[in-house]
């Protein structure tokens, strides 16, 4: 079986575009040799994914993109990814962007942390921001 992304969202967000999302989960996962595999996004607002975030990391505040590798063998890519729409929505204005724009950067970030990216050291971080620099090129929204 080849990967599989499922969506879910609370009643409380928008709608967005899950096309390109699919399209990045699927890039990244092929880049890095993956061919089977289940991926979980759900999209949430700040309130709810601030529940998460104190019930499984301990961080009592709302966050971008929480992300959860579940794979169990070493040939089925088993992973969830959370996102706040709000937050994407708030900090897209930020950077000059659409919300779904900034909702996709959280889906690749989350996606690489799947796959075994970290950024806690500041190689990684430089890693990490190198590969959202590739995903995000794939659709234009990066130069």
């Amino acid at each position: 079986m080849p990967i599989q992304i499922l969506f879910h969202h609370s009643d409380s967000v928008r709608i967005c575009d899950v096309r390109r999302m699919k399209k990045a989960i699927r890039s990244i996962a092929t880049d890095y040799g993956w061919t089977h595999g289940d991926i979980s996004i759900a999209l949430m607002n700040d309130l709810e994914i601030r529940g998460l975030n104190s019930k499984h990391l301990s961080h009592d505040y709302a966050t971008d993109v929480i992300s959860f590798d579940l794979s169990s063998s070493d040939d089925f890519l088993e992973g969830e990814i959370i996102a706040s729409i709000e937050t994407a929505d708030r900090e897209a204005k930020d950077h000059g962007w659409q919300g779904d724009d900034e909702l996709l950067l959280y889906v690749i970030h989350g996606m690489l942390h799947i796959i075994g990216l970290r950024d806690k050291k500041t190689k990684e971080t430089q890693i990490m921001r190198e590969a959202e620099r590739h995903y995000l090129q794939q659709f234009n929204l990066f130069s």
